[in-house]
């Protein structure tokens, strides 16, 4: 089970189990300072032990042992942390770490898939925060720096540390926070140990389209032993997902200017798509640890993971605004927006669309420990390279004659649709329409990095500091990108013949739509083609990036005392030097059509300080205090220096461009954080935070006038034009307030022994907007910025048995939706609420025997997301309850 050091009090909704989250936090708080109060007047227990006495160990086990063990990280931490540990070795069930990773304080997800995937820490996006493995900085199957966190089995992570203040001596930190992912180290543990976990998972909505599989499973092994009188230590941990991929899409592409008098907004277009296909993870972790005395330690980590996923998407998509033969009449319009009416010669297009998918991901690290009386040396290497490869195959089909649509959103997200027309019979559907006969993309992504790190720490006596460490590390990246795509046209009528598999699509009152066999009508209806760069036009996507850091820091550990109270801390600053190039093309548009080939690229050296202090004061409190400065380099694909220029007119007019931007500043901030924590020994916790970071850039995608004489471009009225790329910019402040509480309810009372709750709330506020093109040139607010994210956990764990049932919640933000090819997009999405729930009893009579049963999105929750305003919806998906039943079994 994925458990936190802290979960967020919910939004004022109510739980599945009846419970206002809100009301939930404010009673864990009092129930916290009630237990107190309790532990105070009756005298220390064994697990609450007070600062200056003894503490005895009590051996617990499962969802409390993991919160024990998490919340003792962040009490030990000289910074502010936010911790995860595992139940047990491979009990961390959640699909993947970015479930667990959403319920801690100031973290949110945003999913993908119906799960989540990409993690926002206190209000900004995925690609300003950096995730770590053992250490060190990871490369990631994305065109850009954002971690896909479903790469990583939550079988085989052991525990995550979240860092929210800066630490000279954490390499490649993030501008938001660092994600630590950790691997188990065979050596801490006492004997020989052997997990297996088999489940099998169904997902609620059943089959939905032909041949689609709605059944799965997940298997995890995981093997810890101790040689050689406990100076070798070896783990190594299978874990293989095999998982349904079921959803349900609506989508309204967008809403633009109709151009009539009035001129108001109507739907660009609109689709209703079956998803259906499987995704299977497999994930191998090693660890080789030797420790022959006190004085060295040398510890091998082998990490490896590959996903392939297939996904079938069946239904319709209709252009409407889209199509210049389509005209709107009837309508009823709403506060500028046409809400109902009817769009004339509609043209709609039948997809049977084949997207695959495969990931690769290997990390390699090597770190040895020196210790020589008061000297600590380390030496670190590490490689890891991710390969990411696509392709989408669309097939398109309709009827000869247009129709008319019926559309009413005056019920919400989705609209009442009326169309006319047969759209699931062979005889009146052929290949052809719209969007062409056939296409293919394949896009393909590496991604590698190489990093050496070495240090030297000297301990010392002194009043003030404890020791002082010394470092230096250097990485080399390198990213590329190739897009292969290319059209085909069928061979004879295009009709599908034997091709036609039972089932067909009915979504969203639209009328079926026809399935069919996609190899067999790729075989029988298409010659062969093969993907290729398409010269020129298609040769702006592909690009590589290189990329070189070096990294100094020096940092004084403090430990001494203010007011008679013991002060510990730290206080460092770090070196940062970027060496950053691309290579690509320059495109000349039509009637050039032609290549520039360029290098471009950048250095420069930024000085990082920071300081973080923890004031332990009496009754188990403590102050914390951090303050440095941070950055995030620009986005890798943004850093490309593919451009393409041309005139307005084409063979005339003035000039014009788009693209990337080589030349890119990182995003730099100055933050500071202050917080108040109160333990009850290692049982619970309750505390108060508050962060301010001045984002002193941004980097934002802006239309410059620019000088395009370099480009020769013949027939210019004028040299200078306009060029449309990311750009660095003023930034703003963000600034945010954290509570968080995780108390067992027995220390209210003893009739509640095995009760507790978790829960937790943020609340982060930005004045900074951005301009998007997509919205008109609107400013829109900060992506990945959730104004309230709250989470509430109750559970359960009392002989054996044990239950959890958990609620996160993210009010609206800006999201990034994925597209083919690393491509992303900007849109609303609408206030998100997941309920998971989890059962589970361990059998006394086998030992080490367990079964679990979870439901994860237990209210089978909408991801919706709109286009500017919340009267123009966009996106409507579903993906079902997961549910999950299996047995763990220890040795």
């Amino acid at each position: 089970m994925n458990i936190f050091a802290t979960k967020r009090a919910g939004e004022p909704a109510r739980l599945a189990f009846q419970l206002s989250p809100v009301a939930a936090g404010c009673a864990v708080f009092l129930a916290a300072m009630a237990g107190n109060v309790n532990a105070q007047t009756s005298g220390t227990t064994a697990n609450t032990p007070t600062v200056d006495g003894p503490v005895t160990t009590v051996t617990v086990t499962g969802i409390r042992r993991a919160i024990e063990t998490a919340i003792g990280v962040k009490r030990e931490s000289t910074g502010i942390v936010e911790a995860i540990s595992s139940e047990d070795i491979g009990k961390l069930p959640d699909v993947s770490i970015a479930e667990s990773l959403a319920r801690l304080p100031g973290l949110s997800a945003q999913r993908v898939n119906g799960q989540a995937q990409s993690i926002s820490i206190r209000g900004t996006s995925g690609d300003l925060s950096t995730a770590l493995l053992n250490g060190r900085e990871q490369v990631t199957t994305s065109s850009d720096r954002t971690v896909e966190y479903d790469q990583y089995p939550s079988e085989l992570i052991n525990a995550v540390t979240v860092y929210k203040t800066s630490d000279a001596s954490v390499v490649g930190q993030g501008l938001s926070g660092t994600v630590d992912l950790q691997t188990i180290k065979p050596l801490s543990l006492r004997e020989r140990t052997i997990s297996v976990n088999v489940r099998g998972e169904k997902n609620s909505k059943g089959s939905i389209s032909a041949g689609s599989p709605d059944a799965g499973s997940r298997v995890s092994a995981s093997y810890i032993d101790q040689f050689a009188n406990r100076t070798i230590g070896i783990a190594i941990g299978y874990a293989r997902q095999d998982k349904p991929n079921v959803g349900e899409q609506f989508e309204t592409w967008d809403w633009v200017d109709s151009g009539g008098n009035p001129n108001v907004k109507v739907p660009k277009g609109i689709k209703a798509l079956a998803i259906t296909g499987d995704q299977v993870r497999d994930g191998l972790m090693g660890v080789l640890e030797f420790r022959p005395n006190r004085n060295f330690s040398s510890t091998l980590d082998v990490y490896h993971s590959r996903f392939d996923q297939e996904e079938i998407r069946r239904g319709m998509e209709i252009p409407l605004k889209d199509d210049g033969n389509v005209t709107f009449t009837n309508g009823r319009t709403v506060n500028g927006v046409m809400v109902e009416g009817t769009a004339n010669n509609v043209n709609p297009v039948v997809r049977n669309n084949r997207m695959t998918r495969e990931d690769k991901l290997t990390a390699f690290g090597w770190n040895n420990r020196f210790t020589s009386g008061d000297w600590v040396g380390i030496v670190d290497l590490s490689r890891s390279k991710a390969d990411h490869r696509e392709e989408l195959i669309e097939i398109n089909a309709g009827r000869a004659a247009r129709q008319s649509l019926k559309f009413s959103y005056a019920g919400g997200q989705i609209p009442t649709l009326g169309l006319s027309g047969v759209y699931d019979d062979p005889s009146q559907i052929a290949i052809g329409g719209q969007f062409g006969e056939g296409y293919v993309n394949a896009p393909y992504m590496t991604d590698k990095m190489t990093s050496a790190r070495a240090s030297v720490e000297r301990k010392f006596d002194s009043p003030l500091f404890s020791s002082l460490e010394v470092g230096f590390n250097v990485s080399k990246r390198e990213k590329e990108k190739q897009h292969l795509e290319t059209g085909f046209s069928k061979i004879g009528s295009g009709t599908f013949a034997a091709n036609v598999v039972n089932g067909s699509q009915d979504l969203y009152g639209l009328p079926n739509t026809l399935s069919w066999d996609i190899p067999g009508v790729l075989s029988q209806n298409f010659g062969p083609f093969t993907p290729a760069i398409l010269v020129p036009w298609g040769a702006t996507k592909n690009w590589t990036i290189d990329e070189k850091v070096k990294t100094g820091y020096a940092k004084l550990n403090i430990d001494t005392e203010l007011m008679s109270m013991p002060l510990r801390g730290n206080i460092g600053v770090q070196v940062v030097k970027t060496d950053q190039s691309s290579t690509a093309n320059t495109l000349r548009a039509w009637p050039f059509a032609d290549l520039v080939p360029l290098t471009d690229g950048k250095k420069y050296t930024d000085y990082l300080p920071s300081v973080n202090l923890a004031w332990s004061l009496p009754e188990q409190q403590f102050i914390r205090f951090g303050a440095g400065k941070t950055l995030a380099r620009a986005k890798l694909n943004q850093l490309n220096a593919a451009l393409e220029v041309g005139l307005t007119a084409q063979s005339t007019g003035t000039p014009w461009g788009n693209g990337g931007n080589a030349q890119l500043d990182p995003w730099r901030a100055k933050q500071v954080d202050l917080s108040w924590e109160k333990y009850f020994g290692n049982k619970g916790y309750v505390s108060a935070a508050g962060f301010y970071k001045d984002l002193t850039s941004y980097i934002y995608t802006v239309t410059t006038p620019r000088d395009f004489s370099e480009y020769r471009l013949v027939g210019a009225t004028s040299n200078i034009g306009t060029m449309t790329q990311p750009r660095n910019g003023e930034g703003g402040s963000i600034k945010g307030l954290e509570f968080a509480a995780s108390v067992p309810l027995d220390m209210v009372h003893p009739v509640l022994d095995g009760f507790g709750v978790t829960a937790n709330a943020s609340f982060t506020n930005s004045e900074i907007t951005i301009l998007d093109q997509r919205f008109a040139g609107m400013n829109i607010p900060l992506p990945g910025l959730s104004k309230r994210v709250f989470n509430v956990t109750a559970y359960y764990e009392k002989e054996g048995f044990s239950a959890r049932v958990s609620q996160r919640y993210r009010s609206d933000f800006v999201g990034e939706i994925g597209g083919i090819g690393g491509a992303t997009e900007l849109t609303y999405v609408k206030a998100d609420k997941v309920v998971d729930l989890q059962l589970g009893y361990d059998f006394k009579s086998i030992q080490g025997l367990s079964v679990l049963f979870q439901v994860n999105n237990l209210t089978d929750t909408a991801f919706r997301s709109y286009a500017g305003t919340e009267d123009r919806p966009r996106g409507y998906s579903k993906y079902g309850r997961q549910m999950l039943f299996g047995l763990n079994y220890k040795l």
